[in-house]
């Protein structure tokens, strides 16, 4: 069985380790075929339930691992996706992990507003155990947090609104704390096309800026 450690690193690989080295098509291939999949067993009245989603996507990647229906360079992501599935069962939102490795895959991530890409950006944290927090003025300012270890993100409820314009595009910065483990949050960053920059802890949390795109 593998050590918390060990599970955690392989999130971080899946998601930011070896971003700029992926097989970007061939995951984005992976991802297309097993969604194109869950949406004709949908059509056909085959699946309907979440649970049956999940079911269906769990044997799914189980007979292409076993077929070898896909190039080697994929094999670690299809068993990365069978063992999240194994540990965590319907909670492991699997469905939602490959609509992400489409989108970042595929390059239909940039083509959105910074909006929806940190919105993605948050949810993703949140299909890895992260807890996201919208703090109000006065919890802003006290530097509330729920622990200092915890893997946690927090967001200024009050400036969030203001920092993106109607369109969805961010007009000014926006500071964004973290607690726990951000070693591969600035990958991530990366992965989901936003600007950040880090800036200096303050009062035990990691600060990090989100920042407008370039003109």
């Amino acid at each position: 069985m593998l050590s918390f450690r060990a599970t955690k690193k392989m999130e971080w690989y899946w998601l930011t380790v070896f971003y700029q080295k992926r097989p970007t098509e061939e995951l984005a291939h992976l991802a297309w075929c097993l969604l194109v999949a869950v949406k004709l067993s949908q059509k056909q009245g085959k699946i309907r339930t979440d649970l049956q989603i999940h079911m269906f996507i769990m044997q799914w990647l189980t007979t292409a691992q076993k077929r070898k229906l896909f190039p080697r360079s994929v094999a670690q992501d299809i068993l990365w996706l069978i063992h999240e599935g194994k540990r965590y069962g319907f909670s492991a939102k699997l469905h939602r992990k490959l609509e992400y490795i489409w989108r970042a895959s595929s390059g239909e991530l940039l083509k959105q507003s910074v909006l929806f890409r940190f919105t993605f950006f948050i949810e993703t944290l949140k299909t890895m155990d992260w807890r996201d927090f919208l703090l109000s003025p006065q919890e802003w300012h006290s530097y509330h947090r729920e622990s200092i270890t915890a893997n946690a993100v927090y967001t200024p409820k009050a400036e969030l609104h203001p920092a993106f314009s109607d369109g969805g595009e961010l007009i000014k910065p926006l500071e964004i704390r973290f607690t726990g483990d951000i070693s591969g949050v600035f990958p991530l960053f990366e992965q989901c096309h936003l600007r950040a920059e880090q800036r200096p802890d303050e009062e035990g949390f990691s600060v990090i800026m989100l920042l407008p795109e370039k003109a």
